[in-house]
């Protein structure tokens, strides 16, 4: 049987978990990083209703996902973890396989450092870096790659 990411078999103790809501992200000017993911990644701003305190910098990723962006305490931001220390190493958000080749030279035409990875014939992925130093990957999956 051939499974994707959204489609397979839950665990019998898994939770109503229903997708990944959203990341959030400590910077050093949340109005430049607005600036920054909408100009670079396109990014739309999104604002939330109804409730009594929330995030005040949200940008919508795609429907269901979004990037919630939090002021600093302090302009001097702390080292940068070591690649296998433990610590969130980066976010990944998905990208159409077939379309890698077009947001590279897109990326690149925005200005951005690009270091792209081929994990073999159907995964690639392109990384780059936020203003603040945080690690970004847009992933590209074949058809077929996930087999869980």
């Amino acid at each position: 049987m051939r499974s994707s990411p959204d489609s397979f078999a839950t665990a019998a103790n898994a939770l109503p978990i229903e997708a990944l809501d959203h990341v959030a992200l400590t910077v050093r000017d949340p109005q430049a990083s607005m600036a920054w993911y909408q100009q670079v990644l396109g990014f739309l701003p999104a604002g939330m209703e109804g409730l009594e305190s929330g995030p005040p910098f949200i940008l919508r990723v795609c429907p269901g996902c979004y990037l919630n962006l939090f002021p600093a305490d302090s302009a001097s931001p702390g080292p940068v973890p070591d690649h296998n220390t433990i610590a969130m190493r980066h976010v990944a958000f998905r990208v159409t396989y077939a379309r890698m080749a077009e947001v590279e030279q897109e990326l690149e035409r925005r200005g951005q450092a690009v270091m792209a990875f081929d994990y073999g014939p159907r995964c690639r992925s392109l990384f780059l870096t936020d203003p603040d130093g945080h690690q970004l990957e847009l992933i590209g999956y074949g058809e077929g790659v996930f087999t869980a």
